[in-house]
């Protein structure tokens, strides 16, 4: 006890700056290396306390009653948040931090893995696409922060820790506050990268995977399996999606809450080819838009039947001569793509909906035909929403301008 006192004494009294206003030049500007001094100064002097009132207090209560002594000796030192990192006792019995770089996530996910099966079970992507879109975080001008050192000469939060952390609160809803506990990185840390990499992804990472066929040719590699089923030019089917929107204003909550739910949420209109890629996906809109009124601020549905894109579009269709069900068979041809929605849609030439009311053996089977083609835009929910909890039990940010766009991409 005696020697931690000296070195607290030590610390103290050495030539180090011992306030702000010791860093501060004849002009009024801070000198950055008396600043880093002081820095220094003020964490050993906090470590020497920590270790003093964790050596007095009784060995059977030292993570309880030291840790409630601790808080009331110093409540009187603003606390910086450092303080609340996660740390350990060393063989000696000093109180040490914990950093980013020690933790398990940093040395089993972030430098390399081996449990492929389990990382892309735990972050919801492989690890080579994790490789991938961390290289493209590094090049990009929004993370430089996370690069290099800060303004002190601090090395910054490893980019790669933050990224996992974005994406296990993707993928399975966590807080930032757990995410400090696993990373050792603090959560108005996580907070910050997550609302960049969101404005991110929108921007950069959306358009990337999200294409929207504008022409015969890029419309063309979407209508094979379409053709085969005998849909001859169709090449997507479209449906809308809620996503909840639990910190909704409250001037908000009625134009966003609808009729067959109970919460706030927004509506995503998207299209989907039979692989279940997608192809485009609206905005979040109010939930108390219906379909119709999804397709009409919709671009690539509008955009169709306004004859502003694939008009280009060539294919034939079989139908009865004159009319006469029965009778010969023609072929007739039609320009324009089309493609599969449900009943709520509009009656438009490039939304097709399969019929309910049939009067013979042949329109039913067609009808049914259809009807399990239009269910590739329900599979993607299914499967975006089973990989990332966050479209499933909800986004909790506060804001409608917080769409989950990187997820569609």
């Amino acid at each position: 006890m005696d020697s931690i006192l000296e070195q607290y004494y030590v610390v103290l009294n050495d030539d180090r700056p011992s306030s702000l206003v010791e860093c501060a030049g004849a002009d009024g500007s801070i000198d950055l290396e008396k600043y880093q001094e002081y820095k220094a100064k003020e964490e050993e002097l906090e470590q020497v306390e920590k270790n003093y009132f964790f050596s007095i207090a009784p060995a059977e209560t030292e993570c309880g009653e030291a840790e409630s002594t601790l808080q009331n000796s110093t409540k009187r030192r603003k606390k910086s948040c450092k303080s609340l990192r996660p740390y350990y006792f060393d063989n000696e019995g000093n109180l040490k931090f914990k950093l980013p770089t020690e933790t398990v996530w940093y040395y089993a996910y972030a430098r390399c893995s081996k449990l492929a099966v389990k990382f892309r079970r735990r972050f919801r992507m492989p690890y080579s696409a994790y490789v991938d879109l961390l290289q493209k975080l590094q090049s990009a001008e929004e993370f430089r922060r996370w690069l290099g050192k800060d303004a002190v000469g601090d090395e910054a939060s490893p980019i790669g820790l933050l990224l996992l952390g974005t994406l296990r609160y993707l993928g399975r809803g966590l807080t930032f506050d757990d995410l400090e506990e696993y990373t050792a990185i603090g959560e108005e840390t996580h907070r910050q990268f997550f609302h960049i990499f969101i404005e991110y992804g929108e921007k950069t990472l959306y358009p990337e995977y999200v294409v929207m066929p504008r022409t015969a040719a890029e419309f063309q590699q979407h209508q094979f399996e379409y053709d085969v089923g005998g849909l001859t030019g169709a090449g997507y089917s479209t449906d809308g999606t809620n996503v909840i929107m639990w910190r909704c204003e409250h001037n908000l909550k009625q134009a966003n809450t609808g009729f067959k739910d109970s919460h706030p949420a927004r509506t995503y209109n998207v299209s989907v080819n039979h692989r279940r890629q997608i192809l485009y996906s609206t905005k979040g809109h109010p939930g108390r838009w219906n379909d119709k009124t999804l397709a009409m601020f919709d671009e690539f549905l509008s955009g169709i039947h306004d004859g502003k894109i694939l008009q280009d579009v060539e294919f034939e269709l079989l139908s009865w001569k004159d009319g006469n069900v029965g009778g010969e068979v023609v072929k007739t041809k039609y320009q324009g793509a089309w493609g599969l929605v449900d009943k709520g849609y509009h009656r438009w030439a490039c939304t097709q909906a399969p019929s309910k009311v049939n009067s013979l053996l042949i329109e039913q089977r067609l009808s049914d035909w259809i009807e399990s083609f239009r269910k590739d835009s329900e599979c993607v929910f299914g499967i975006l929403k089973g990989r990332w909890r966050i479209l499933k039990t909800g986004i909790r940010l506060e804001g409608k301008e917080h769409r989950p766009q990187t997820v569609f991409g």
